[in-house]
């Protein structure tokens, strides 16, 4: 794969491989080399010596100078040129691509489920291939057969020491998925809260989805040389060296989800381009019509659910605005279906109740029973942003969650200008509750983003004066995408502005980043 890039060999691509080869002394570097220091490498790169701050003006020519070489190892992937997907991983080291490992994983899980050998079987015979790999002795062979030896060999290799740590099941699995623990239990040791859905539960599939575990999507840079980047500012550095870690924290968070799970934890690609966000009306509630150039991001498919914003309080011990405050505003609508028939109100309903919070949303009285999959409500900006900086992002602004909304079709609604009572959670659903954030993926925008509009609006990180004039300096908080008690008028363009600190059970969030985590 070296080979085929074909670098000068005076170039700082070429350079930039070459110290990172040097490493590879021999077949056991493969196994033992996990990690390369940056700055170890900028000194072999650049003739920077021993000098803190020239190294550390390189590290952002290093990481541009890496991606671009992914980029085009990648090229080199598709053409067959790179036959085993090498890149050069986040810890500076060459690896497969993650999709690689998972294709050659598949493969041979797939001949065991197809075949007559059970889970335990197939681990057996990976023990008995790694054993023959390592006693195999090449001793009185022919050159040709030695080399068939060694190939076999290096296939054994990946075959086993990678993959049989993946499939045996430890000591005490039992096959069921302990990941998700219950909030009453931890709060008052009571029953189980969450209704747990079958793991044989279709999921759908018909919008493209991003995984988080996926190494793929390198920003490509055309020039060769790097030298002429100018050195950073101290917070620009700062950002560049928090990469490696948001992209740890965000593996890390998704490994503690099961694979039911980690359907609620996916983004997707809003492309850069220029989009339209705003409206024509005269509302001053609204943005006004504007075009708005949208650099590429990853956005959350989906609000952030109750069990993943658990998982963070579980290991934060984080204690959000409403339980600090010791109250929320809890809202009714006019209209709810039930069991007994239709139920309607002259007005709709908003007090500020005690004891309302993530967990008992509406108050005390109130639980998460059967609301696993509900999107967070009782939250404030601050707890937002809290748990976006926890797995290494952010909350979107709200031009950009505007654009991710209409998509590169400047529709009214994410799925066309047509209002469509069925597509949403809104006070003519009846639910006069939220309900699960996949309830209407059939109705993802273009880009496969999901429940924008209704359900719970969600906060973005802006903040305004009031629209009415008024002696108060003070800024409010805007949220979009209206609730499950707002009106059959709500669109995209629809936004809500709310002092800091407000929390309610009509309010929650999603989560974005301009980097692949």
């Amino acid at each position: 794969a070296i080979a085929n890039l074909n670098y000068r060999s005076d170039s700082v691509k070429q350079r930039t491989i070459s110290a990172i080869r040097t490493f590879y002394t021999s077949d056991q570097s493969i196994e033992q080399l996990n990690d390369l220091d940056t700055d170890i490498l900028i000194k072999s790169v650049w003739d920077v010596g021993d000098t803190p701050a020239k190294i550390k003006a390189k590290r952002r020519n290093f990481s541009s100078v890496k991606s671009s070489i992914n980029a085009d190892l990648e090229k080199l992937s598709q053409k067959g040129q790179n036959p085993e997907n090498i890149i050069i991983a986040v810890s500076n080291v060459f690896d497969m691509t993650q999709e690689a490992k998972n294709t050659l994983l598949n493969s041979f899980t797939a001949a065991v489920k197809t075949g007559d050998m059970n889970l335990d079987q197939a681990t057996h015979l990976l023990r008995a291939i790694k054993n023959l790999r390592e006693n195999f002795q090449t001793k009185d062979m022919d050159v040709h057969t030695e080399d068939m030896v060694d190939q076999m060999k290096e296939l054994l290799n990946k075959m086993t020491d990678e993959y049989t740590q993946e499939i045996e099941p430890g000591p005490e699995d039992d096959g069921i998925d302990d990941s998700y623990e219950d909030v009453e239990e931890r709060k008052a040791d009571g029953d189980d809260e969450f209704e747990q859905r079958d793991d044989d539960e279709d999921v759908e599939e018909d919008v493209e989805k991003i995984d988080l575990d996926e190494e793929e999507n390198y920003e490509v840079l055309d020039t060769e040389e790097f030298e002429e980047i100018d050195a950073l500012d101290e917070d620009e550095v700062n950002a560049l060296e928090d990469f490696r870690k948001k992209s740890a924290i965000a593996e890390q968070f998704d490994e503690t989800l099961g694979q039911r799970e980690k359907k609620y934890n996916q983004y997707g690609i809003v492309p850069e381009g220029t989009y339209t966000i705003g409206t024509r009306k005269n509302i001053k509630t609204c943005l006004e019509l504007q075009p708005f150039d949208m650099p590429k991001v990853y956005i959350g498919i989906y609000p952030i659910c109750n069990f993943l914003f658990e998982i963070f309080i579980e290991q934060t011990g984080y204690v959000t605005t409403a339980e600090k405050k010791g109250y929320g505003r809890v809202y009714s609508s006019r209209f709810k279906k039930n069991s007994a028939g239709l139920t309607w109100h002259k007005t709709a309903g908003a007090e500020d109740v005690k004891g309302a919070c993530w967990y008992h949303p509406s108050g005390p009285d109130s639980s998460l029973h059967h609301k696993k999959y509900h999107p967070v409500v009782q939250v404030s900006v601050a707890d937002a942003m809290a748990f976006t900086a926890w797995i290494g992002r952010r909350i979107p602004t709200e031009a950009e969650w505007e654009a991710s909304a209409r998509t590169d079709m400047g529709y009214t609604y994410p799925w066309g200008n047509d209002i469509n009572p069925k597509a949403l959670n809104i006070e003519q659903s009846g639910l006069s509750d939220t309900c699960d954030v996949d309830e209407y993926d059939v109705f993802a925008n273009k880009f496969g983003i999901v429940d924008l509009l209704g359900n719970v609006m969600e906060w973005t990180s802006d903040m305004e004066c009031p629209p009415i004039k008024s002696k108060e300096t003070i800024r409010y908080c805007v949220a979009k995408g209206g609730a499950w008690n707002a009106g059959n008028d709500v669109t995209i363009s629809s936004r809500a502005l709310f002092k800091n600190g407000f929390t309610s059970n009509t309010i929650g969030f999603r989560c974005i980043s301009e980097i692949f985590l």
